[in-house]
């Protein structure tokens, strides 16, 4: 079985798998199969190093991830007994698990009864103790990361860079945070950093001492999890990392985009890379690449592949119907829905293509990150789910449960792929944000970077003349002018046509804004239009042109928006 499966890996992918190494960190191009390698290594310590899956620790950072790995361990293995795999898990499910099931949980004052506190209920809980202790609280909006970085930092952090910010307002921040602390083991009840905390400190007094630890997607890890895996690792397990450290796009949750680097320095580990991309167009790749910011070149196995555009909008509605135009051609032409994308920066922008595509008749799915239920407890983790009108809808192996084009934030897309991608709104304001600094505008980037390398064959990218949101500057943000223009193929006035023509189409005739305006046919002109040709005028207005272009039918235009050639009498 190992033999066979090592036989369908790539060089760089082998080496990775059957290095042995006491630390090997390696660093996974986007698309480059790193499932694949992760699989193989486990079978590759289960079958020839013959190390149990119970003596392995499998840490990943979504309930998805774990749980493709667990399908496609059984896919080969069979049904495999709990026990086996109590080590594979997200770092809170694993954390849970150790508290609850092996280390002396009661020696921090819980009992193995404990429950996970959510973080709205932790928040209430703090409003519960400041009432009933009488305690000063300042700007209460700003009290659940006031709080965060008062339990993290402890007593002995008052005196540190962050604990002089947080005494700034001088209010009663710290003896909330101890009297919290205080509340949640007289309750048995503790946080997700908590799970982490508490099995950290246990792990120093009752080491488990794994054999091998394995981590997916270790760019993601923040400090506490980096102090977990320490703990886990006790006195001499093996560790072998995957990740890739130009997609960290979690800064503010407190991911460091040094945790591949740390790991390769305080480890001493050998560091080992997968350059090839199975998924995108070598176009895509070339032009993604240039908002790659560590490591070598992407080397792509899918040469003179992959079609980008980059295409002027008028403003989000007009977008929306061409987007709608579009996606209903790719859908007749037999691209199915649930592989087309279109991505945007914030949540807000998707209000505006739903409203469009339900009156438009286009099957349409909002994918959204939200904290799940790990089934145990409910763990926070950035778990992708589904939801429309339809509540409760998952991503299938191999396949989208349900059909539809999928609408989603540039965060949302991390760790999936389409054959065809649109990415909105590249403005200034949008993408990138509005940056407090250069660590912010460097995430930016990453995150740009993770979107555009979703796309296997289309990627279309497009920015608003009139994006008509505070804070968005109009016309195309400088991350288009980074890409090379051999590379893509510009639509400069399409978008203001397709406004023109669908909003001229939606309205009735011979009105506008509820005003009677006069309308005169006239069929003695023609024009010639972009994309229909020539065509006689029917009917005119000061606003709204009808034109028949014959075989091609009758298109009504907003004059404002439209360029129309005047090609005189027939």
């Amino acid at each position: 079985m190992v033999t066979e499966i090592l036989d369908r890996l790539n060089p760089w992918q082998r080496e990775a798998v059957l290095d042995d190494s006491d630390t090997c960190v390696v660093n996974a191009n986007v698309g480059s199969g790193k499932t694949t390698v992760l699989i193989a290594k486990l079978l590759y310590l289960y079958y020839v190093k013959n190390i149990p899956y119970s003596r392995m620790i499998v840490l990943t950072f979504t309930h998805k991830a774990a749980e493709e790995i667990r399908t496609r361990l059984e896919c080969r293995e069979g049904n495999l007994a709990a026990e086996q795999l109590t080590g594979f898990g997200t770092f809170h499910s694993v954390a849970y698990r150790l508290l609850k099931q092996t280390l002396p949980v009661e020696e921090l004052g819980y009992t193995r009864e404990f429950t996970v506190l959510l973080p709205e209920q932790e928040l209430e809980l703090a409003g519960e103790l400041i009432r009933r202790e009488g305690f000063k609280i300042k700007y209460p909006a700003r009290l659940s990361k006031r709080l965060e970085t008062a339990a993290r930092l402890g007593p002995g952090g008052r005196d540190s860079v962050e604990g002089k910010r947080l005494d700034k307002l001088r209010d009663d921040i710290w003896l909330l945070a101890e009297e919290l602390k205080r509340e949640k083991r007289r309750r048995n009840t503790m946080t997700f950093q908590e799970l982490l905390e508490n099995a950290e400190v246990l792990l120093g007094k009752y080491p488990i001492n794994p054999e091998w630890i394995v981590i997916d997607e270790v760019q993601d890890s923040d400090q506490r999890q980096l102090a977990f895996l320490d703990a886990l690792r006790g006195r001499g397990a093996r560790l072998f990392a995957v990740g890739d450290p130009n997609q960290v796009i979690y800064g503010w949750k407190g991911s460091s985009i040094n945790a591949c680097f740390t790991l390769v320095h305080r480890y001493g580990a050998r560091e080992m890379t997968l350059p090839m991309n199975y998924r995108s167009g070598s176009r895509i790749l070339e032009a993604a690449g240039r908002f790659k910011q560590y490591g070598d070149k992407l080397t792509g196995s899918r040469d003179s592949l992959g079609q980008i555009k980059i295409r002027q909008a008028y403003d989000p509605l007009g977008e929306a119907y061409y987007l709608a135009e579009q996606i209903r051609g790719l859908g007749q032409s037999g691209v199915p829905l649930e592989q087309i994308a279109i991505f945007y920066r914030l949540q807000a922008q998707a209000q505006q293509l739903t409203d469009v595509f339900t009156r438009e008749g286009i099957p349409h799915l909002v994918v959204a990150r939200r904290e799940r239920d790990s089934g145990e407890a409910y763990l926070e983790e950035e778990g992708v789910s589904l939801y429309s009108q339809e509540m409760g809808l998952s991503r299938g192996e191999g396949h989208w449960a349900k059909p539809g084009v999928r609408l989603m934030t540039l965060h949302a897309s991390k760790g999936l792929e389409f054959t065809h991608v649109f990415i909105i709104g590249v403005n200034y304001g949008l993408i990138p944000l509005r940056s407090g600094g250069f660590d912010e505008e460097e995430e930016e980037r990453r995150l740009f970077f993770v979107g555009m390398t979703r796309a296997r064959d289309y990627l279309e990218l497009s920015y608003y003349t009139q994006p008509g949101m505070p804070g968005v500057v109009s016309g195309e943000s400088r991350y288009l002018q980074m890409i090379p223009q051999r590379l893509v193929e510009r639509v400069e006035n399409g978008m203001m046509t397709d406004l023109a023509e669908y909003t001229a189409e939606n309205m009735p005739a011979g009105k506008e804004s509820g005003a009677e305006t006069e309308v005169s046919p006239d069929v003695s002109r023609r024009v010639r239009h972009v994309r229909y040709g020539v065509g006689t005028v029917i009917q005119e207005s000061p606003e709204c042109i009808a034109v028949d272009f014959g075989e091609l039918g009758t298109k009504s235009f907003i004059k404002e928006f439209v360029d129309l050639e005047d090609v005189g009498e027939p």
